[in-house]
């Protein structure tokens, strides 16, 4: 899986669905561990041997979204419902033989949503509605299940593409320890120093042994409260390959998908440092928001390009996202670059020739990201 875009590519996340991940409970008690560098415990997380592991993770979001409506009568498990609040979500990685192979299953009490890849192939399962589909792995879905662990998240924060980017405008601190999932951590606090920046400080627990990020927690500037934050609540070190395997059950729908056919990646990485966007060209939001109330069962129906890879995640279509997403884009600013929106944690400018850019930086900070792009002639 390619996953060069490590810093603040979870804005590509945000861009596409609106969507994050998240939630910490570490344990009080403070382990007596080995001292370790500073330099050494970052080593440790990129280093990290692992190539197999299987879990529980408890995710919550709260980066100043509004209410997000009851999307659908039937209450069950549904992506877009990441959106906020708290959730349980299982995972499951292998990458022992050089392939890829990761299961996301959103988990609800009476249903789930999975993910599956099984390298270049890929399956959506809603269990809800007994429909899956099937097609293969893009640019979207790379993004995505690059996110879907904190083990993964802290790579945005902690791996080799932000300490190039950001070693000269970041703080790291080190020194305590944790016990996250049964095992003991140290504690990575990562302080961003540059002006611009929504990111406040980000908060990662590393296993001792294995050097596997088990949590992060991401808190905004000028706040006590995360914003973001992922842990896992139960971990194991081997994957099942059962759990790596999907056939549909008897009786659901099956839907072929045929990817886009792109020339080249539509996400890429625009700026420097703490205040770096992802850009993803081909976005227009009113054909996305239209997209996500198509009836997903009907092939025929469905819409075509990055609003297909959008609608076949949302699990639940229909009127009410579509007035939700309608309401944020009305909140809208328009600025000479496009139309800015932001929480207390992202902001997103979509630009008049359907570019969409994305940032953990102010509006201000990322509208002269974009100009500065633009200047370049840079396109997507």
């Amino acid at each position: 899986m390619s996953r060069s875009w490590r810093l603040l590519t979870p804005v590509a996340v945000v861009a596409a669905i609106v969507a994050g991940t998240t939630l910490v409970h570490a344990s009080s008690d403070a382990p007596a561990l080995p001292r370790i560098s500073l330099i050494g415990l970052v080593q440790k997380v990129g280093n990290s041997p692992t190539r197999a592991f299987s879990g529980t993770v408890r995710l919550s979001i709260d980066i100043g979204l509004p209410k997000l409506p009851k999307l659908g009568t039937d209450g069950g498990a549904d992506p877009l419902r990441l959106l906020s609040g708290d959730h349980l979500i299982r995972v499951v990685a292998d990458t022992t033989d050089g392939e890829q192979r990761e299961r996301v299953a959103l988990l609800d009490t009476l249903s789930e949503y999975d993910i599956v890849r099984d390298d270049s192939e890929l399956w959506l399962w809603d269990s809800t509605r007994q429909l899956a589909r099937h097609g293969s792995v893009d640019a979207l879905t790379e993004v995505l299940l690059a996110f879907a662990s904190p083990a993964e998240l802290a790579k945005t924060f902690t791996g080799p593409a932000a300490i190039r980017t950001a070693v000269f405008d970041t703080d790291y601190s080190s020194g305590q320890t944790t016990r996250v999932a049964g095992r003991d951590c140290y504690v990575l606090r990562v302080t961003p120093s540059s002006p611009g920046t929504t990111v406040g400080a980000v908060r990662v627990a590393v296993d001792a042994a294995s050097g596997v990020p088990l949590s992060v927690t991401v808190y905004p500037a000028g706040s006590s409260k995360p914003a973001i934050q992922a842990e896992f609540e139960e971990l194991s070190y081997r994957a099942d390959p059962a759990e790596l395997r999907f056939t549909p059950p008897p009786g659901a729908t099956v839907v072929e998908e045929k990817a886009p056919d792109l020339h080249e990646n539509p996400v890429r990485g625009v700026g420097n440092g703490w205040t770096a966007a992802l850009a993803m060209g081909g976005v227009d939001p009113d054909k996305l928001i239209a997209g996500l109330g198509t009836e997903q069962s009907k092939p025929k129906a469905a819409p075509e390009g990055t609003a297909a890879v959008l609608a076949a995640l949302a699990g639940t279509p229909g009127t009410p996202l579509q007035s939700y997403l309608r309401m944020m884009m009305a909140a809208g600013q328009k600025t000479p670059v496009g139309l800015v929106w932001s929480s207390r944690l992202v902001s997103l400018v979509f630009t008049p020739d359907q570019r969409l850019y994305g940032a953990f930086a102010t509006p201000d900070s990322l509208v002269a990201t974009v100009a500065a792009d633009e200047a370049g002639d840079h396109r997507s």
